[in-house]
Order: structure tokens, then C-alpha cells, then sequence
């Protein structure tokens, strides 16, 4: 198995295609298209401001800390929160009521908890290190205080595990400049915070990253919920044999409905702020349009879908250019795990459903190519922003990179590294439409296509035969059917509930143990683990069409 050491060697391949993402969206601005009025034309804000980057100079030290964020965001009525809600109707910007969620129903916040706990004992026991202190596992456990040294050169002390776990400052920045500017107040009487008026790239600059963003907010949750080989952020085969729970499946609409919220859509009415903002505004500061403009969640669920794929593409790549150098083969990770972990059926839906190399051998996951494919399809039908342009070609370079990992078992290093490469570079044209074309992309019309092919990709023969993948399309399906006010019978949804879990984690979120605290990770993965294994294609499509009226 692999050791750290060469984990290390691994990382180090990255080379040139550390910030590929950032470089690629830094060179995908264009100009707006015909007949856009001249306010949407000076709202389009190139992302490539996003290749900068904060500096020491421009954003301060870096702070892990968050009792400062606890002041006023520990509910509403509370601490400095009252001040900012009188004085500057702070609760029509934010809720609020951010730390108290985290605290007390996010399993964020037990992120670093876990590695003390008896599964992250049981992992130390079977890897031979100290979960809890090793910086593989705290590069996502924990807030990084090093970001910019190499995995290999971290130590114990890189990291912020007094601060509890994933918080505030590992999403929202950890530089101090934007940690005290966002709160100053105005210098007139009766005026809004400055802050509120600033633009992204000028938030970025002092270290705030811009969540609003969906391709920066997508980029963020893939970068640990599927992995970042140039950030350390690697789950491996030897992990998930120590104890490791299985990463599910990444959809970030249905793990933005997932999440008990501390936040809101600007779309959402409680949230006057957003209301009431001059059009051409909402894009080239928020990120948003209005709700009878474009489906917000579409919009993340397609950027989602292609950041997944992107992020599992990068760390093939990264792992085969290791591998051509001399490694000891592919990690069995960056396969899909139930090609191998499956029970033997008779007759089996991978048969009927047939193999794409040799019968037998393990396949990339499908529960990430899948979404990403219809995706890629439906844009076909965008013409705005250029997308039909850049969805196209998808098909060839993902087949040929899935033609590369079963042209021998575990894949030939050498061709996956370069089919690999072509998948990251279609994917980031992608995510630079997404992330530069302030006109909506997913209307109304645009967002029940998406959904309506989803829908019929979760009764696919692909999808049948991998329980992940009708899983995480369910997941997209109801997710997105929710967004747009569309009503199911309680038997209907029940009746799928029964065959597999309606979302990677549902309410009540603060259910407690025994001990009082948030429910562990560990005990939340039996029943999705449960019904993976005793996954049917016939029950599941039965109650999926069931659902559909059909």
C-alpha cells in the first residue's frame, strides 16, 4: 500500500496543473452577447479575477479564529447582532443566525472531533499514524494555516484544530483584511455598510471568497467531498480500508437543500436586500438573477455537475503522471469502489447493461459521469453566453478517458493522464461560461428540460445498474422539482424514500446522542450504506415513475 512518502510524490506531479480552474477561468471572459442592454454589458465581470488571489499585503495575516464571527452571527436578538439588525437591517442581508446552525445542527463543525473519536482511533490503529494529527486528514478536517506549502512539508502545528473543524473562515477566507472590513460602518449616518457595495474582485483581494459565485462555491465543496491532489486533499484505498467512511455521490444543489442552512438564496423574500437591487447589480455582485429570470438551483446543479467531474478527472491525472514516472499503479480509489464492492447478482443489471472495456474490469464512476453528461447535453440547447459552443465535444473526451482506465485494469497511466488532461480542459471552458455570462442560462423553460432529463437519466440503463448513480440523479431530480413548486403525494415520496435515502443527509439535523451533541458521522452511514447494498433497479424504478405519475 501506499505510504505517505509516496502520497507526497504523488502531490508533487501536480506541477503546472495546480490552479488550472483559476488560470482557465481567467482566460474564458468574452463579450456580451447581441442585443444585451448596456447595463448587463457592464455588469459582465471577467472571473478572472479569481487568478489573482489575496496577498499579505492586500488581505492581512491569515486568522482561523471564530469568536469574532460569533459576536453577530449567533442569532439574530443576540450579542452585536441586535446593533447591526436596528441600526442596519443586517437580517435582510444575512440570517444572522450563521454560528448558532453551525454549532449546533452542522456536522461541519464535528469535523475534527470525528479523528478523535472511535472510528478516527480505529483508522490510526490500522494506518499506523495519528489520524488526528496527520495533515492528509486535517487538510480537510481542519482550517489549513499553510495553504500555500506542500503536503509534504506540513507539520501538526499548519493547522487550526482548536478552532472547530471545518469553520467559518475554511469557507468564507482566513485572511484578517476581510474578516474586519465587512462589518465597519459607514462613515455617514443613515448610510449601509460599505461593505455590502463591494465588488467581488475588491472582496476577493482582501480575502473573501466569493460563495456567490457557484463555479468558486462548487470548486470549494469538490475540493474535499471528491478531492484536490495540489491542496492535500486526497482520500486514498488504504483510508477507506482503514475505516474511511465512502464519499457519497456530489450534487451541489441537492448538498445545498441538504445542509441545515445558515444561509439563504438571494431569491429568497426574507432577504430584502436582494429585492430590491438595481438590476444590472445582481450578476456582477451576487451572482443572481431574479427568480422568474433564471432557476438558482439549475444554475448549481450544472456547475456542480461539471466540477465534480472536473475535480475526479484532476486526481486521475495527477495520480497516472505519478504513475508514469514509476509508481506502483493507480490508486484503487480513483475507481469506481462498487464495480469491485458489489454483491454477486443473478441476473445482473451490470450484464443486461453491458461493459464499456472488458467484462470485469473496474470502471470510473458513474455516479459523477453520468450527471455530468446530461449536463454537457443539455447546455446543447444554450445559445446564450456561448455554451452550446462549449458543451460540445464532451462525449469524446470523456469517453476516451474511460476507454483509458479499463484499456487494462486500473487503467494504462500514460493514456489516462492525457485523456484526463482533456476532460479538465473542457470542463474548465465550461465553468468559465458558467462563471463569466451574467444573462441567465437556465430559465424556467431551460430549468424543466434540465429536470425532465434528469429524470429520465435516473431510469437509464446506466443508472439502474449503479445504485449511486440512480441515487444522486433522485437526489437532483427532487431537488430541483422542489425549486420549482412542484408537488408530490407523500406516498409517492415515501414509496422512494423506502428504496433509497431522498438526500445525503435529511432533518431533524439536530438530532442529538446520547452524550447531547450532534449525531457522529459515522452513525449517519448505515442506512444510506444499507440501502446502496440492497439497492433493485425494479422497486426503484417502479416508485422513481411512480413519482414522475407515469
Amino acid at each position: 500500500m501506499r505510504q505517505v512518502a509516496d502520497r507526497a510524490m504523488m502531490l508533487a506531479a501536480l506541477g503546472v496543473v495546480t490552479g488550472a480552474l483559476l488560470l482557465g477561468l481567467a482566460s474564458g471572459s468574452r463579450a456580451a452577447p447581441e442585443g444585451q442592454d448596456k447595463a448587463d454589458a457592464k455588469a459582465q465581470a471577467s472571473c478572472g479575477y479569481l487568478a489573482k488571489g489575496p496577498t499579505k499585503d492586500t488581505a492581512g495575516d491569515l486568522n482561523a479564529g471564530i469568536q469574532a464571527c460569533e459576536l453577530c452571527h449567533i442569532g439574530s436578538t443576540k450579542g452585536q447582532a441586535a446593533k447591526f439588525l436596528k441600526v442596519y437591517q443586517s437580517d435582510e442581508f444575512v440570517l444572522l443566525n450563521e454560528s448558532e446552525t453551525w454549532v449546533q445542527s452542522d456536522i461541519h463543525s464535528q469535523a475534527m472531533k470525528c479523528l478523535n473519536a472511535p472510528l478516527g482511533k480505529q483508522m490510526s490503529k490500522n494506518l499506523g499514524y495519528n489520524v488526528a494529527e496527520a495533515p492528509q486528514c486535517l487538510a480537510c478536517h481542519s482550517a489549513d494555516k499553510s495553504p500555500t506549502k506542500p503536503l509534504a512539508d506540513k507539520k501538526y502545528k499548519d493547522f487550526a484544530t482548536a478552532e472547530g473543524g471545518v469553520n467559518c473562515t475554511v469557507c468564507h477566507g482566513l485572511h484578517e483584511r476581510w474578516q474586519s472590513d465587512h462589518y465597519k460602518t459607514p462613515d455617514q449616518e443613515g448610510q449601509p455598510l460599505p461593505w455590502r457595495s463591494k465588488s467581488p474582485d475588491y472582496k476577493w483581494e482582501r480575502g473573501m471568497t466569493d460563495l456567490r459565485n457557484p463555479v468558486v462555491k462548487a470548486k470549494l465543496c469538490v475540493s474535499c467531498h471528491i478531492g484536490n491532489a495540489g491542496e492535500g486533499k486526497v482520500v486514498t484505498h488504504e483510508m477507506y480500508a482503514a475505516g474511511h467512511p465512502p464519499l457519497p455521490p456530489f450534487e451541489l444543489a441537492s448538498f445545498m437543500e441538504g445542509e441545515p442552512k445558515h444561509w439563504a438564496y438571494p431569491t429568497d423574500p426574507r432577504l430584502k436586500f436582494f429585492a430590491q437591487l438595481p438590476v444590472e447589480e445582481r450578476w456582477s455582485k451576487f451572482h443572481y438573477h431574479a427568480e422568474k429570470d433564471e432557476s438558482y438551483l439549475s444554475r448549481h446543479y450544472a456547475t456542480g455537475a461539471i466540477a465534480a467531474l472536473r475535480a475526479e478527472a484532476e486526481l486521475l491525472m495527477v495520480d497516472a503522471e505519478s504513475n508514469v514516472k514509476g509508481g506502483e499503479g493507480m490508486d484503487f480509489a480513483r475507481f469506481d469502489c462498487y464495480a469491485c464492492h458489489h454483491d454477486l447478482k443473478y441476473p445482473s443489471e451490470r450484464q443486461k447493461r453491458g461493459y464499456e472495456g472488458p467484462p470485469g474490469r473496474p470502471t470510473l464512476r458513474t455516479a459523477t459521469g453520468l450527471p455530468a453528461g446530461l449536463v454537457a447535453k443539455h447546455a446543447e440547447g444554450i445559445e446564450a453566453g456561448g455554451l452550446k459552443a462549449k458543451a460540445t465535444g464532451f462525449e469524446e473526451k470523456w469517453s476516451a478517458l474511460r476507454k483509458a482506465a479499463t484499456s487494462r485494469p486500473f487503467g494504462d497511466p500514460a493514456k489516462v493522464k492525457d485523456t484526463a488532461k482533456g476532460v479538465v480542459d473542457w470542463c474548465d471552458a465550461f465553468l468559465a461560461v458558467q462563471c463569466d455570462t451574467p444573462v441567465p442560462l437556465y430559465s424556467t423553460e431551460q430549468a424543466k428540460r434540465l429536470r425532465d432529463m434528469v429524470a429520465e437519466a435516473a431510469t437509464s440503463p446506466g443508472a439502474l445498474a449503479d445504485a449511486e448513480a440512480a441515487m444522486s440523479l433522485a437526489w437532483g431530480y427532487t431537488t430541483l422539482a422542489k425549486e420549482a413548486k412542484v408537488m408530490f403525494p407523500e406516498a409517492k415520496l415515501g414509496a422512494l424514500g423506502k428504496v433509497i435515502p431522498l438526500n445525503v443527509r435529511v432533518a431533524p439535523f439536530n438530532e442529538t446522542s446520547k452524550d447531547g451533541t450532534i449525531n457522529p458521522v459515522p452513525a449517519q452511514f448505515p442506512p444510506r450504506m444499507k440501502a446502496v447494498n440492497a439497492f433493485e433497479s425494479t422497486p426503484f424504478s417502479n416508485a422513481f415513475k411512480g413519482l414522475l405519475g407515469k
